[in-house]
């Protein structure tokens, strides 16, 4: 009888708990909604349909590629391993934010609609960064379109597994990379989805290190407009950088990766880069997928081999003779 008499409060209580739960993801989404909103962000047309694009800085052009949850709007932390004196463009690959999947995407397709950008934007050529899964796009664009591409940094970048890679069902997918399913972690997880997004296990973070973290995880929302993106990366465009030829790769190349990447191997990254005729390949000890970022080493490096490929373009000197000065 007692219990009888308490479940209409057990009822109402738990009603309670649903309907704050449900307003609060509805806060959360129209926060990340109105983040989007108020970047200034660019439409141009293409074969392959519209391509989003958004523009950081002044200077030279420089192209940089987002990873997987990513997007025109990537956040401070990514655009930082950018030396000062670029203009950056981050386009929105195919299938994230306002650039739509097509029916038939590819990488080469991706690559092609990246220099249709350097067209409408009036850029001969320019050096590109891309990071993890946006890798293969980048590679593909110094193979299709080597004249548009003054250097090649290719950071966290992914590669052809010596290992085979397990991924979920695919018709799973669409419920795993959803915005409850994510938003959830965020909310209630936020160490495993931290995890998933490339923190190494027993990582001892920073105080700077946990708000990059955090900004980052907020750059993943709203989830939506990135879920085609997201399952494209996962299913096609990471396995399709098997099948490029990297050895005919003829624009200089930087490979830059983690040794504790839990998420893109060290050891196949190395092994693609080193196929790269005349590559270089920096090393970083500690940072994993995400924290990569924050290595100064990388930023360094990064910015010498872009200011010696700038020097290059500008006097005629060969790639050799850069190395030797």
């Amino acid at each position: 009888m007692a219990s009888s008499r308490w479940a209409p409060f057990a009822g109402i209580g738990l009603a309670a708990a649903t309907g704050a739960l449900a307003l609060r993801y509805r806060r959360d989404r129209a926060g990340a909604e109105a983040r989007l909103a108020g970047l200034d962000r660019h439409t141009i047309r293409t074969p392959f349909g519209p391509l989003e694009y958004c523009e950081w800085g002044d200077g030279e052009a420089l192209l940089l590629v987002h990873g997987v949850v990513g997007g025109c709007d990537v956040p401070p932390s990514w655009r930082a391993l950018v030396p000062p004196g670029y203009r950056i463009l981050t386009p929105s690959r195919f299938g994230y934010l306002g650039s739509p999947l097509p029916q038939d995407a590819s990488t080469a397709a991706q690559a092609d609609a990246f220099a249709c950008l350097f067209d409408a934007l009036g850029i001969d050529k320019a050096p590109v960064l891309a990071f993890s899964a946006g890798s293969t796009s980048a590679v593909q664009l110094a193979l299709r379109h080597p004249g548009r591409v003054s250097a090649l940094v290719l950071v966290a970048s992914n590669a052809p597994h010596e290992k085979p890679v397990t991924l979920a069902p695919r018709r799973l997918a669409p419920l795993v990379f959803s915005q409850p399913t994510l938003w959830f972690l965020r909310v209630f997880l936020p160490s495993k989805l931290a995890a998933i997004a490339g923190t190494p296990p027993g990582y001892a973070l920073s105080g700077e290190e946990v708000r990059t973290l955090e900004a980052i995880l907020d750059s993943f929302f709203p989830v939506a407009p990135r879920a085609q993106g997201i399952i494209f990366d996962g299913y096609v465009g990471n396995a399709e950088i098997a099948g490029c030829p990297v050895e005919e790769i003829t624009v200089p190349t930087l490979g830059v990766h983690a040794v504790d990447d839990p998420l893109a191997s060290y050891e196949d990254a190395q092994a693609m880069i080193a196929r790269i005729p005349g590559s270089r390949w920096v090393p970083v000890e500690r940072g994993g997928h995400i924290f990569i970022h924050e290595d100064e080493h990388a930023k360094r490096e990064i910015a010498a081999f872009l200011a010696s490929r700038s020097r290059a373009s500008v006097t005629g000197w060969t790639a050799l003779e850069v190395e030797r000065r």
